[in-house]
C-alpha cells in the first residue's frame, strides 16, 4: 500500500517521491521570488538614487538662475537710478537754455544785435536717441566687455 499524504496546498501527493519534488519546487520558487523582489528593491533604491541626483541638479540650477535674476534686479536698479538722475540733469539743463535764451532776447532787444535762438534741440539730434546712434553694431562691444560700459 502506498502511503498517501495532504500536502500544504491541499493536494494528495501519492509518494515521498513526488512530496521532495513538490518541496523541491517550492523552494525553487521561493528562491525565484526572493531574488525577483531582490532585483525589484534594487531598481528601486536606483530610481530614487536618479530622482536624488535629479533634485540636487534643479535645485543647484534653481540658485543659479536666482542668483543671476537677483544680479540683474541690481543691475536694473542702478540702471533705474542713473536714468532717474539723468532726467532730472536734463530737466535742469532744460531749464538753464530756457533762462539763457530768455537772457538773450533781452540782449537782442536791447542791442539790436540779431540772435539766432534755438528753442529746442532738433528733433533729429542723435543725442537725444542714444539706442538709436547711427553706430554699426558690429562695433558695439558685446557680452562681459559691455558690462563695464554700464559703470560710470
Amino acid at each position: 500500500m502506498s502511503s498517501s499524504s495532504l500536502s500544504p496546498t491541499g493536494r494528495m501527493s501519492g509518494s515521498d517521491g513526488d512530496s521532495a519534488a513538490d518541496t523541491h519546487r517550492r523552494e525553487k520558487r521561493r528562491l525565484s521570488n526572493r531574488e525577483s523582489a531582490r532585483r525589484s528593491r534594487l531598481r528601486k533604491q536606483q530610481h530614487l538614487d536618479e530622482l536624488v541626483q535629479e533634485v540636487a541638479r534643479l535645485q543647484a540650477e534653481n540658485a543659479r538662475a536666482a542668483s543671476r535674476a537677483a544680479g540683474i534686479a541690481a543691475q536694473y536698479s542702478c540702471v533705474e537710478q542713473e536714468n532717474t538722475v539723468l532726467r532730472a540733469r536734463a530737466a535742469e539743463l532744460s531749464d538753464r537754455l530756457r533762462s539763457f535764451n530768455e537772457v538773450l532776447r533781452v540782449f537782442e532787444e536791447f542791442s539790436g544785435v540779431a540772435m539766432d535762438i534755438q528753442e529746442e534741440l532738433p528733433a533729429d539730434d542723435p543725442l537725444l536717441r542714444p539706442w538709436q546712434l547711427p553706430c554699426p553694431a558690429a562695433a558695439m562691444p558685446i557680452g562681459a566687455t559691455a558690462a563695464h560700459m554700464l559703470h560710470y
